[in-house]
């Protein structure tokens, strides 16, 4: 079981209905969008292509809005502004400044500090290392990375030295390295307080799906008793307290908060995300299933209405989880893998057609395709998504893939042919 809250889904499409009946969802793949789809119906999809939003520039008489936009990353460059100007669209997204507040991994230090929030022992660094400050340590720009190549593990005096050799003249966070269950928290701020949802196991730095020992792998939800007794709890105060500090930046919306939970049942936080995170894919089916509207209405309304009413519930967690499935060479992409359910077949994976996340089956996997044809990639760089009805990894600090969770991410590379540029 787990505790969540939520909008009521029978009040919060109503009022979806009633303030957001043109709504569409911008992103790469519709995975996250396609979630929500079977509580909104009406909702959209426009394919976002971070390719051609180069030298995008806002139109200088676009059309009056007629309908609103979520997109994933709004603050990834000016692109989705351009498209939503450009379609007639109000753009429902975060304040930028208090975006870059909050992503920034020094600033949020404060943050953190305002909402009563433990963190590592961590220095900020500017030249020379403090004397206190001894390996095992984590090295991280400040700067907010969506792959993981900004922060780094220096188990010896010679890797901390060479990462800030590398990063020199960078102002960087540096903190002790703590053995901890890295969890997600998933929140949405409104303007009367935070809505709290699921909690996930973080998947971070597994060689098999990665290069870089700080970058994202995937996510499965958790229960509360997958916790230590207690940090389940503390981990939605966490979030509810750094959610209001948010709130008084002026940051309205979905955002994900990391967090360490050790051992002992300590809680830690990490850093914020201040945006839709991958794993809200997850959130939304569980959502779904304990009766709550999904986190992109939610969202929508905390941006449309001066309050919306959220209740706390219990519910039986899903066991769901997913993986961002990587690179493992440079090259163009020349033919990827097809979007849908696919069920495992005498030895191989064959698509048997579009399907629900919350409907899969022992066997089945939902593909969403995240390179395609023309694509350049590098090693680490995503290729697809692989959402499966099962845990994929050991709920341990150092996760170990499952071997049904292997057999999906090696054929799901062997059908992503990458040729050399």
């Amino acid at each position: 079981m787990l505790t969540l809250s939520g909008v009521p889904v029978d009040e919060g499409v109503r009022l979806l209905r009633r303030h957001a009946p043109e709504l569409t969802w911008q992103d790469r793949s519709p995975f996250l969008g396609a979630v929500a789809a079977p509580v909104i119906p009406w909702l959209r999809f426009a394919h976002r292509d971070h390719r051609r939003e180069s030298g995008a520039a806002l139109p200088v008489n676009p059309p009056a809005p007629q309908g609103f936009a979520v997109t994933f990353a709004p603050e990834d460059g000016p692109g989705a502004h351009v498209w939503a100007a450009e379609s007639g669209l109000r753009l429902l997204a975060a304040d930028a400044t208090a975006v870059t507040t909050a992503a920034d991994k020094i600033s949020s230090l404060g943050l953190f500090a305002r909402a009563g929030a433990d963190t590592p022992r961590t220095w900020v660094v500017a030249g020379e290392l403090p004397a206190g400050a001894t390996v095992p340590l984590v090295v991280q720009r400040r700067q907010n990375n969506l792959t993981g190549k900004g922060t780094r593990l220096a188990t010896t005096p010679g890797q901390l030295a060479e990462a800030v050799r590398e990063w020199g003249g960078e102002t960087l966070r540096i903190s002790s390295y703590v053995d901890g269950l890295p969890v997600t928290v998933s929140g949405c701020v409104t303007r009367q307080g935070t809505v709290v949802s699921a909690l996930s196991h973080q998947l971070v730095g597994i060689p098999e799906l990665t290069p870089y020992w700080g970058a994202h792998c995937g996510n499965q939800l958790i229960a509360d008793d997958d916790l230590p007794a207690g940090a389940a709890a503390r981990c939605r105060e966490v979030c509810a307290a750094v959610g209001d500090e948010l709130a008084r930046l002026g940051l309205l919306g979905a955002f994900g908060l990391d967090l360490l939970v050790t051992p002992d049942g300590a809680v830690l936080a990490v850093e914020i995300n201040p945006r839709f995170q991958t794993v809200v894919s997850l959130v939304q089916a569980q959502e779904r299933a304990a009766g709550l509207l999904p986190t992109l209405g939610t969202h929508v309304l905390a941006a449309l209405l001066p309050s919306i009413g959220v209740e706390e519930v219990r519910a039986p967690c899903l066991e769901l989880s997913q993986l961002v499935v990587t690179a493992e060479r440079a090259g163009v992409v020349r033919s990827g893998v097809t979007a849908g359910v696919h069920r495992w077949e005498n030895g191989g994976m064959r698509r048997c057609g579009d399907g629900d996340l919350t409907a899969l089956r022992p066997g089945e996997a939902l593909l969403w395709a995240h390179a395609h044809p023309g694509d350049p990639v590098q090693p680490g760089e995503e290729l697809a998504l692989l959402q499966l009805p099962g845990p994929a990894a050991s709920v341990h600090a150092t996760p170990q893939l499952t071997e049904q969770a292997r057999r999906w991410v090696r054929a799901v590379r062997q059908a992503v042919v990458i040729e050399d540029v």
